[in-house]
């Protein structure tokens, strides 16, 4: 749990699960260039649908030890974008889920492409990062 606010009435929390559900949202609306997967490089949706299939926290992983928070995804590109401005992309849509829930930013968001997929999904196993103070 991550706290939000601490007054003398008490702390207001929020749970990882709804983070999560909150990053996955963002990124179901980048579907024209990502297919999220899981550890292992495979796809979790073929066709993306309005709604989270519970298939998809597969793809992310919120860890939260000591106040620091570190986030990690699996992706797969779709051919024709690119790595650099796709992460930039996704990095901001992260940060703007933790403010708007008036949270630091996660110490570390961790991005790893295990492929690109064009006519058929080719292996990859690139990691992008990028770590606030």
């Amino acid at each position: 749990m991550s706290i939000i606010d601490r007054n003398k009435y008490g702390a207001v929390g929020v749970n990882k699960t709804v983070i999560e559900k909150m990053i996955i949202e963002e990124l179901i609306g980048m579907s024209d260039s990502i297919i999220l997967c899981n550890k292992k490089g495979k796809p979790i949706k073929d066709k993306p649908t309005p709604w989270i299939d519970p298939d998809q926290y597969d793809a992310i992983d919120v860890t939260d030890k000591r106040g620091e928070v570190n986030v990690k995804i699996n992706i797969i590109l779709k051919q024709g974008h690119t790595i650099s401005q796709l992460s930039d992309d996704m990095f901001e849509s992260i940060e703007k889920v933790f403010t708007i829930l008036r949270l630091d930013k996660p110490k570390s968001i961790n991005i790893k492409v295990r492929g690109v997929m064009s006519d058929t999904l080719v292996k990859r196993n690139i990691e992008v990062v990028r770590k606030n103070a």
